[in-house]
């Protein structure tokens, strides 16, 4: 049994692991979140233009109206979406759902070391859900594990091959004219692999992994 200053510093270590990857996918949250708010701020540059004109009608000002609506109510969802990543957060969804949100605030930053994600969804029937923040963070952080260790480019095979368990696939390019490079690395604060380890374990998830692919498990 861990004494309370183990559990302590186990927890303190995880903080540190879940910051670092909330500041690498903050960009996408971001630009996410300001997306609708510019397209709404644009709509109302266009009301404004046609009160001026001083001949807006009902009919004219409905669409750009409907429009601003639209994009407010698209932004105030996001916003309440941020309510995942606060410390304990309990929400639930289906493993298909995180995978999916966590490509997206990664793909931009894989693009950028050639790392190119190849997506299979799955067939399989009654799919349950998963506690959304923990599988989240530890999907993050086999995304960035890859971002850090991979120096070639690299596609990732990502499939749901059984009920409770993700895999991943590691394929090579056959030719990179950059093979014989040292590229930089991505981050000073690498998700090495014990990192990754302790985040899945503290996720209630299992990560097993061989050459060329990883695998999370859970119950």
């Amino acid at each position: 049994m861990e004494s309370p200053i183990a559990v302590q510093q186990r927890e303190w270590v995880l903080a540190g692991i879940r910051h670092e990857i909330f500041m690498r996918v903050f960009p996408a949250l971001r630009h996410g979140l300001v997306g609708p708010v510019s397209i709404a701020r644009m709509s109302v540059s266009i009301v404004r233009r046609l009160l001026s004109k001083g001949d807006a009608g009902k009919a004219v000002l409905n669409e750009p109206v409907e429009r601003i609506d639209q994009q407010l109510a698209e932004a105030v969802t996001g916003i309440r979406a941020l309510q995942a990543w606060e410390p304990g957060a309990k929400g639930l969804a289906t493993p298909a759902e995180v995978l999916r949100q966590g490509m997206s605030l990664m793909t931009a930053s894989l693009a950028l070391r050639d790392i190119k994600l190849d997506y299979v969804p799955s067939d399989i029937q009654e799919v349950e859900e998963v506690h959304h923040q923990p599988f989240l963070y530890a999907w993050l952080a086999l995304l960035c594990h890859v971002e850090d260790s991979v120096q070639a480019p690299v596609s990732l095979r990502i499939e749901q091959k059984q009920p409770k368990s993700v895999s991943v696939e590691i394929i090579h390019s056959l030719y990179d004219v950059n093979q014989d490079k040292t590229r930089p690395t991505a981050h000073v604060r690498l998700i090495d692999q014990a990192a990754l380890e302790l985040m899945a374990a503290a996720g209630g998830l299992q990560l097993t992994s061989g050459e060329g692919w990883m695998r999370l498990s859970w119950i």
